[in-house]
């Protein structure tokens, strides 16, 4: 008979740095320093450095910096130091370094760059002064035509800040007209649909629409009117909106797509408020997208009638289409006020990029991941995220059960890794401790290499261990050696010199309890494989 010796098993079932360029290349700069040797603080830092691990670099140019402060490659370990404390958002620190790179290699090749970092710095800090100087500066003096519009992109952003919208659209349009870099063309349309999208009102809209007549930004303005009105059920100005914009920009990318809501507009008959519902009802996730529409469909069928006749579901089956396909033809919808899913958290993330788009809320029933809705006011979830849970099961397992110490095993997924890693650090920091930790394959049923690897034994093969120090005399190991995770226990037994009957022999692990963060089908199949192996 096999013993159980384990007092707990926890199932979870659960459904370059980007500013200037800081790695100009070295054969084109008349500073170039000499080769490192090996050893060098600085050559270790630069390979740290290039390889990602800011934080790892970081002593190491200091370490150089204390004793080279007037090195040939001190200009480099400062600007790289500046570089790595404005990656990690720590911009007062960063300023300083680039202050005294500036102070001590006015002329560098890099001197430029150091400024148009600086002042993104003295940006993310709100002195909107400093930074205006700088990047004008930058615009005055640097040759490279790719920077000159990138400040211009800045000091929009600026005037953005300070209010002052009709300056800060002037500059954008300037960047949108220049046809030499498709790249920072992009990033003005972003950042003039981020401050119209954000910052204005429906009155400032209209005024600047006056303002700047026809071209751009005014197809953004207009599309954010069409929001305004679709949003708040004024269907004679949405569709007002939608046609002006069909006769301004005939051309325009998103033509087709605003004729679409005028033909709905003209089709629809019905003055229901509507909520749209994106889940899966076909595919490998289509019985949980049914289980969640029947959950919403019972919420509608208790409303009250009054209430509930005039609301109206709009469904659609995302199991088979592409998410933001589908997000975006219910977001067009007059008289839609809201989307219920998607359910997994990959496709949240593409939804977060229809609801800004679109200003309407989208609520995922299910999606738990980390930060999901953090950046984004449209994004909305009812689901735990893997951090509590996590933190949660670690707090109830040292606090409440008084366990000690534990092993892992995961699934090789997102969101396995991520609720072992946060499992982990939870136990640790609660004075507990992780002994042992294994990974299984999504595809696997068969789980006897993990089992064994968290100090599983088979039958056959505990009994041989315990017969054999039995007739040996041996002594049977402790658990002081931190590497042993089981040992036999006898429970009862005959034997004389060279013979043993009625062996009875058990499992005793190293370890309170198994932590699982799998979903449930899996852990019915690892949970009778666990006790086969006497675990």
């Amino acid at each position: 008979m096999k013993t159980l010796i384990i007092n707990f098993i926890f199932v979870l079932a659960v459904c370059g740095l980007a500013y200037a360029e800081p790695q100009e290349e070295a054969e084109n700069n008349p500073e170039q320093a000499k080769p490192a040797l090996p050893g060098d603080p600085f050559l270790q830092a630069e390979y740290l450095f290039h390889s990602g691990d800011f934080l790892g670099a970081k002593p190491l140019y200091h370490d150089y910096l204390s004793h080279n402060p007037s090195g040939e490659r001190s200009y480099l370990a400062l600007f790289r130091l500046g570089g790595i404390d404005q990656s990690n958002l720590s911009f007062s620190t960063a300023v300083r370094f680039y202050q005294i790179f500036l102070q001590k290699f006015p002329g560098s090749i890099l001197a430029n760059s150091a400024r148009f970092n600086m002042a993104i710095c003295h940006y993310e800090l709100a002195d909107y002064d400093r930074a205006e100087a700088l990047f004008q500066k930058v615009l005055r003096s640097s040759p490279d035509k790719k920077r000159k519009w990138e400040v211009m992109v800045r000091l929009a952003q600026i005037d953005g800040s300070r209010m002052n919208y009709e300056k800060a659209f002037s500059k954008l349009k300037k960047v949108f007209g220049q046809i030499e870099n498709k790249e920072v063309r992009k990033r003005a349309v972003e950042v003039t649909a981020n401050l119209i999208n954000e910052k204005l009102g429906i009155a400032q809209v209209s005024a600047l629409i006056q303002k700047f007549g026809n071209g751009f930004p005014v197809d953004l303005l207009i599309l954010r009117k069409i929001s305004s009105f679709r949003a708040t059920g004024d269907i004679a100005n949405y569709l007002a909106s939608i046609e002006k914009f069909i006769e301004t920009f005939p051309k325009h990318s998103r033509r087709v797509e605003v004729e679409s809501w005028l033909n709905q507009i003209k089709e629809e008959t019905d003055a229901k408020i509507k909520i749209g519902v994106v889940l899966p009802l076909t595919g490998k996730l289509a019985l949980t997208g049914q289980r969640v529409l029947q959950g919403i469909q019972l919420a509608v069928n208790q409303l009250p009638f009054q209430f509930r006749e005039k609301l109206g579901l709009e469904v659609r089956d995302s199991g088979s289409l592409p998410v933001k396909r589908v997000l975006a033809e219910l977001a067009g919808l007059p008289n839609m006020v809201g989307i219920i899913g998607p359910l997994l958290s990959d496709e949240v993330k593409i939804a977060g990029e229809v609801a800004r788009q679109y200003q309407i809320p989208i609520f995922s029933p299910t999606a738990s991941t980390q930060g999901l809705v953090d950046m984004n006011p449209y994004i909305f979830r009812n689901a735990l995220t893997r951090e509590i849970q996590a933190k949660f099961l670690a707090e109830y397992s040292v606090n409440t059960l008084h366990l000690r110490r534990f092993a892992v095993l995961h699934p090789f997924e997102p969101f396995g890794l991520e609720l072992k890693d946060i499992f982990i650090n939870e136990v640790e920091a609660l004075g507990g401790e992780v002994v042992a930790v294994s990974g299984y394959e999504r595809s696997q049923n068969d789980f006897k290499n993990q089992i064994l690897q968290l100090g599983g034994v088979e039958d056959d093969e505990l009994t041989k261990i315990a017969r054999e120090i039995l007739l040996n005399d041996g002594q049977i190991k402790d658990f002081s050696d931190t590497s042993l995770l089981s040992r036999p226990i006898v429970d009862m037994g005959h034997w004389s010199e060279n013979n043993v009957e009625k062996l009875k022999v058990s499992l005793e692990l190293s370890y309170d309890a198994i932590f699982i963060p799998g979903v449930y089908d899996k852990v019915g199949l690892i949970i009778p494989q666990l006790a086969f192996y006497n675990v």
